[in-house]
């Protein structure tokens, strides 16, 4: 849509794009912070069973 529009059409389109980056981003970091710790328990979990295994 940018530059088949006017002034105030364009930064509509652009304040409309920022806000969907934005919340995107916000997801994007509550993901991560989800799958941030399953990751770090699943890593305790086999370095455990791996010294369970060795012994």
């Amino acid at each position: 849509m940018l530059g088949k529009t006017d002034l105030d059409g364009q930064v509509s389109e652009i304040k409309l794009v920022q806000d969907f980056l934005n919340t995107q981003i916000e997801i994007a970091e509550k993901e991560r912070q989800k799958n941030e710790k399953l990751y770090k328990t699943l890593g305790g979990v086999v370095g455990l069973a791996i010294v369970i295994i060795l012994v």
